[in-house]
């Protein structure tokens, strides 16, 4: 008798648990996983997101949040939960109506994130430019994310597997061409047009050479301080062939209603060292296809343009240009000439920076 009571005790428990089991509400799946690359390679001081999470027909809304951050032995890694003060919009920015130091001030505020966070409605992983206080490039992390909808939670181990990087770039540069313009009979001729660009073969050693600074190529860009600490201030040089800086008083943006991060600056300023533009926050621009269109002094002599190297580095097809042919004139018929400098370049890190372009067969002195 014993031996049955303890048999229908056992089975009302059983039936107990399986009632609590079947009286959730919802779904939530064990196969929810991150979508995309099993390894994200996470660049110290770099910006970037990941795909969204997979979440196999489980009820919604799920929440996400990250549970544990992994090192290889197993030890929670507590650099990955410390807050930093960063920088960011509480209302969204309308390059056409916010000009002012004062309007773009209202739109942000300085708040405290982790550097590595993860999206709660979807699942997707994030990092910040603060990601630059990691330590240890090249160690392998696990990170545990827990998902919690109506049916309960479930923690998911190894949702994705971390790996920091060095390689974070504090700015990329997706185009830079450099120009002289010709004007005959009031239309531009492009005698140099020196593109560095996706549209060249050459775009990524050429792209390589400026991020080394190794002064190889036309363009130089770099980092002359750390101030300001948040936001970015850029100083924009032209120089003639031998060094000699083209008066900043005559910088323009080239292009008449076109939408140039010149313009989209605040505080810009034509100084005796260059144009400088600024910004409160990075990434700048705001909008990462804003190119800018500098263009340089308008001359109507042309005892400072070295015509004379520039044909006959024409006729040895060594001359950059948009030109149809050399004109038999030599140019002769020309009435002015200028520069001009098209960029794509987007800041990451903030400080001061220097853009410096060199425009060849150039010389300010009069001296070739």
């Amino acid at each position: 008798m014993k031996n049955i009571y303890l048999c229908l005790s056992l089975l009302i428990f059983l039936i107990s648990c399986y009632e609590v089991e079947g009286d959730r509400v919802g779904f939530l799946s064990d196969d929810i996983y991150l979508k995309g690359t099993d390894t994200l390679y996470l660049p110290l001081g770099g910006k970037g997101d990941t795909d969204y999470a997979w979440l196999d027909n489980s009820s919604m809304p799920c929440v996400f949040s990250i549970e544990n951050v992994r090192d290889e032995a197993g030890n929670r890694s507590e650099q990955f939960f410390k807050e930093y003060t960063y920088r960011t919009w509480i209302k969204p920015y309308d390059m056409l109506t916010d000009k002012t130091a004062e309007d773009l001030y209202a739109k942000l505020a300085d708040t405290t994130f982790a550097c590595f966070l993860i999206n709660s409605t979807n699942g997707q992983l994030q990092y910040l430019e603060t990601s630059s206080n990691l330590v240890s490039p090249g160690d392998v992390y696990h990170v545990d994310v827990r998902v919690t909808n109506s049916w309960g939670y479930k923690i998911f181990p190894d949702y994705a597997i971390l790996k920091l990087t060095s390689e974070s770039r504090a700015y990329v540069l997706n185009e830079v061409i450099n120009g002289v313009s010709c004007v005959v009979n009031g239309e531009n001729q492009f005698a140099v047009y020196d593109q560095i660009n996706t549209s060249q073969p050459d775009f990524v050693d050429r792209r390589d050479n400026i991020y080394a600074d190794n002064g190889v190529e036309f363009c130089r860009i770099h980092k002359t301080s750390d101030e300001p600490a948040v936001g970015i201030k850029v100083i924009f040089k032209l120089l003639d062939s031998e060094g000699q800086l083209f008066n900043p008083a005559d910088y323009a943006t080239y292009q008449t209603g076109t939408y140039s991060y010149i313009d989209v600056s605040i505080n810009r300023q034509n100084t005796s060292e260059g144009m400088i533009m600024e910004f409160p926050t990075t990434p700048w621009p705001v909008d990462v296809n804003f190119r800018s269109y500098l263009r340089g002094p308008t001359f109507n002599t042309f005892n400072n343009l070295d015509l004379a190297s520039m044909a006959l580095a024409y006729q040895a097809g060594t001359l950059k240009h948009l030109l149809g042919s050399w004109p038999d004139d030599n140019f002769a018929s020309a009435t002015a000439w200028f520069t001009r400098i098209r960029s794509l370049i987007t800041f990451y890190e903030s400080g001061t920076w220097e853009i410096i372009c060199k425009v060849p067969y150039t010389h300010l002195d009069g001296t070739f």
